[in-house]
C-alpha cells in the first residue's frame, strides 16, 4: 500500500485583524496591506487609496499621453496632404500632357 501522504501544513497562519484595530505608521489601518513572507523575514506592503492630488496627477498624465497620440496622428495626416495634392495634380496634368504629346506625334508623322 502507498505511503499515507498528508497535505502540507501552511508555514504561517493567516492574520485576522478585528474591526477597529489600529495598526500602521499613523495609528490607523488605512488602505490595503499585503504581508509577504520572504527568506529574510516578513515584509508588509501598504496600498493606500489615491488622494485628490494623485487623481489629478494621473488624469494630467493620461491627458498628456492623449495629446501626444493626437499630435502623432495629426502630423501623419498633415504629411499625406501634400502627397495627395501631388497625385491629384499629376492626374490632372497627365491628360494635358497626353493631348500635347499626341499633337506632337502627329506633327512629326510623315504626310
Amino acid at each position: 500500500m502507498a505511503n499515507n501522504q498528508f497535505p502540507e501544513r501552511p508555514r504561517s497562519e493567516p492574520e485576522i485583524i478585528p474591526p477597529g484595530h489600529h495598526d500602521g505608521p499613523h495609528g490607523e489601518l488605512s488602505g490595503i496591506w499585503i504581508r509577504v513572507d520572504e527568506r529574510d523575514g516578513v515584509r508588509r506592503v501598504y496600498l493606500k487609496r489615491p488622494g485628490p492630488f494623485s487623481i489629478i496627477l494621473g488624469l494630467l498624465a493620461l491627458g498628456a499621453i492623449a495629446v501626444a497620440i493626437f499630435l502623432v496622428v495629426a502630423s501623419l495626416a498633415l504629411i499625406w496632404i501634400p502627397i495627395a495634392a501631388f497625385i491629384v495634380a499629376a492626374f490632372l496634368l497627365s491628360g494635358t500632357i497626353r493631348y500635347y504629346w499626341y499633337r506632337f506625334r502627329n506633327w512629326l508623322a510623315p504626310r
